[in-house]
């Protein structure tokens, strides 16, 4: 069977594919949940059942700590030597927030006007389906495309809380692979190969209680030493990094992305500084009582170039100038800038891919991303890994979230492409 024969049948069969990403949608496994770790089974066991079906071998892993479910699904293909190429994706969503924002139920799973909606349309239910069924297709057409090597489905239960589940099996070495091509949103002509270090922090802050009428005179307010920090660590914005030379292409391709295709120049100051957001704050115990300490949670991303450990030094040293006696602890996951440069084969091949499916002018090359994924620990172990997937931007972690079924075919396609290349 030819590749074109392939993307046919992906387009034939995409009715298939949009009641697989409805049915993951249908599934409410927001992290986190009350019910998120019965939820995050229940999709798991969704998808074994769906490979399983396809002649791939399931394997669950139940973490030992909060029981999520890890599924690893292993195609055979032709049984012949070669490269193990990963597709991965999360199970888990951001929480729906306010509903009554919403134009539609968030777990709605249904299609309008060409639009797949709901919660994880776009992040990343869309995108793991469409890895799902290309997946069950090239198992089972495996003899007439001359497949070398295996390929393996991972779908990761906790993402969007730093994605440790998926770092563990790598540890243990459960998870192995060459290349590891994860389903993500991003631009339809560029793929992520590369990302900043995720730094979170718990910044905590102490103070003297007292009977709140008699402050500023009685007691000290760890909420107020707690302003001066969130004041104070905004400094961290004004740090720069100096990037390793091999990523002056990359970066200089991603300033002109930023700039042009996000029409938004000002990003590119996150490709060298690194991001300050002071996301929570909690402290006190009354309105009438001085708090005796304050809380502040801090997401920052380092950019290539710069060591985590260094900005929390600098954070450490900025919030007890203003605030003595704060305490600063990194939060997990840890990793450091990571990336993969764009003459590794799994990088050309998914590039080759958009372009053959898109078939248009436009200039397709790689870029940098200024947030973080699943992929730093895939790279950790030394295994090449790209992002590329469907989604609509604007609607992701926000209301009314959406993906175009064209996209969900259009990046199949793609996917199919990459692996044929990859494993050829």
């Amino acid at each position: 069977m030819r590749i074109r024969m392939l993307r046919q049948l992906i387009r034939s069969r995409k009715q298939e594919l949009v009641e697989l990403a409805a049915a993951f949608i249908q599934i409410p496994s927001v992290n986190s949940s009350p019910e998120f770790q019965k939820r995050s089974a229940e999709i798991g066991i969704r998808i074994s059942r769906y490979l399983t079906e396809k002649g791939f071998l399931a394997t669950e892993h139940r973490s030992s700590e909060n029981g999520l479910v890890t599924v690893v699904c292993d195609a055979p293909l032709n049984g012949v030597s070669g490269p193990r190429l990963l597709f991965c994706g999360h199970t888990d969503v951001v929480p729906a927030g306010d509903r009554s924002q919403w134009s539609f139920d968030p777990f709605l799973g249904e299609v309008r006007d060409g639009m797949l909606l709901g919660r994880g349309a776009s992040d990343m239910k869309g995108g793991l389906a469409s890895q799902i069924f290309v997946a069950g297709l090239l198992q089972e057409f495996a003899p007439t495309l001359n497949l070398k090597g295996n390929l393996g489905i991972i779908a990761s239960p906790d993402e969007e809380n730093g994605g440790m589940a998926v770092s563990s099996l790598l540890d243990q070495g459960l998870i192995k692979g060459d290349a590891c091509l994860i389903g993500e949103p991003t631009h339809r002509n560029h793929p992520n190969v590369g990302e900043k270090a995720m730094a979170w922090m718990s910044v905590t802050i102490p103070g003297q209680p007292g009977h709140g009428s008699k402050h500023p005179i009685s007691g000290v307010s760890a909420i107020q030493k707690g302003a001066y920090a969130v004041e104070a660590l905004a400094k961290l914005w004004e740090l720069q990094a100096t990037p390793p030379e091999e990523l002056r292409q990359l970066l200089y391709r991603t300033e002109w992305f930023l700039s042009q295709r996000l029409s938004n120049p000002l990003l590119s100051h996150l490709l060298y500084r690194p991001s300050y957001n002071p996301g929570t704050i909690q402290g006190g115990t009354n309105i009438n009582v001085v708090a005796d300490k304050c809380i502040i949670e801090v997401d920052s991303r380092i950019p290539f170039g710069m060591a985590p450990e260094f900005v929390l030094n600098v954070a450490r040293n900025l919030a007890t100038a203003v605030a003595p006696g704060t305490i600063i602890e990194r939060i997990p996951p840890y990793n450091d800038p990571n990336w993969t440069l764009e003459n590794r084969p799994i990088v050309q091949a998914v590039e080759q891919g958009i372009k053959r499916v898109l078939e248009n002018e436009e200039h397709v090359f790689s870029v940098l991303l200024t947030g973080s994924s699943d992929a730093s620990h895939f790279r950790r172990h030394g295994i090449d890994t790209v992002l590329y997937g469907p989604g609509l931007q604007h609607t992701i972690h926000g209301y009314d979230e959406q993906v175009s079924v064209e996209s969900l075919v259009e990046s199949a396609e793609i996917y199919a492409e990459t692996a044929i290349k990859y494993l050829s």
